[in-house]
């Protein structure tokens, strides 16, 4: 059986070196980097599925909103123009769980509202989200996935800070939280990938881990595969609100739940994510012990 092509953008981000990485025997892969290249010359001869993973990633630090809507609107909206134009028929695009919004302590499916106010992030991919299902039609098919939290080897940000924290041999204060907040193991998200790649999907999908997972879970897991003792002690009340005033997002994302119901998704696929969560930690855990020994 002929291999599929996939034309891949965002090669160099975090998703992206782990899917060339995962699927180099699987598919023939043409990357381009839609920074350097210019879209009217791009050559699609062939391509079964476009995986376009390339945009702007959630910031901490302030930048301008224009560079969210410039990368994660615009140049998608360009490329997938150039793309069906072409007669690519399939597109396949990773947006993000933040087209939601702000929705604490809710079970978010497909079918939920998706209200991003205040955040030109997952403003920029709902934008980027409704022209794409705009231009759909029976030549040009559209999938949409919506992942969490990332997670496995190469990750950054705060998981690499929470990693970090969990190697310290120091009392940690994230006992009984009791929270539920889905992440994905970034295998679990390629595979997922992989399946509507493979049936040539159409609509919106979420990817997620077989089970939610707690804070407390978390930090536990990792101090496990770090060989370290648990060492948790309860926040005490004071401390956590002043925590809340002081770093609202932070104490968000340590205490609050943000939990996905991904069974429609996995149903509609016929999927179910290969990795436990157990075993997407342990991967992460052990890459970070191979990168602090070198």
């Amino acid at each position: 059986m002929n291999k599929k092509t996939v034309f891949l953008t965002g090669t160099s981000g975090f998703v992206g070196q782990q899917y060339i990485s995962c699927i180099r025997n699987k598919y023939i892969i043409k990357a381009v980097s839609l920074r350097t290249s210019n879209l009217k010359n791009i050559a699609f001869d062939q391509v079964d599925s476009i995986l376009h993973l390339a945009g702007k990633a959630h910031q901490m630090q302030k930048i301008e909103d224009q560079i969210y809507f410039d990368v994660n609107y615009e140049l998608t909206k360009q490329f997938a123009d150039e793309a069906k134009a072409a007669g690519v028929p399939h597109f396949v695009f990773v947006s993000t769980i933040k087209v939601f919004g702000e929705h604490q302590n809710a079970i978010l499916n497909e079918d939920s509202s998706c209200e991003p106010l205040n955040d030109p992030y997952g403003e920029s991919k709902l934008k980027a989200e409704q022209y794409l299902q705009s231009i759909e039609d029976e030549n040009f098919k559209v999938a949409i996935v919506r992942p969490p939290l990332v997670y496995g080897p190469g990750v950054k940000g705060n998981l690499i800070r929470f990693l970090e924290l969990g190697n310290k041999d120091w009392p940690l204060p994230f006992a009984r939280i009791n929270n539920r907040r889905t992440m994905v193991f970034i295998d679990n998200l390629i595979e997922l990938i992989n399946r509507i790649i493979e049936t040539r999907a159409s609509g919106v999908f979420l990817a997620g881990d077989r089970e939610p997972i707690s804070t407390t879970r978390l930090i536990s897991e990792i101090r496990k595969g770090l060989g370290k003792k648990e060492n948790l002690f309860v926040m005490p009340d004071l401390f956590k609100w002043l925590l809340g005033k002081l770093k609202p997002e932070l104490t968000t994302r340590l205490y609050g739940s943000l939990e996905m119901d991904t069974s429609k998704t996995n149903e509609n696929l016929n999927f179910l994510p290969p990795y436990s969560v157990e075993e997407g930690i342990k991967v992460m855990v052990d890459w970070y012990k191979q990168q602090i020994q070198k």
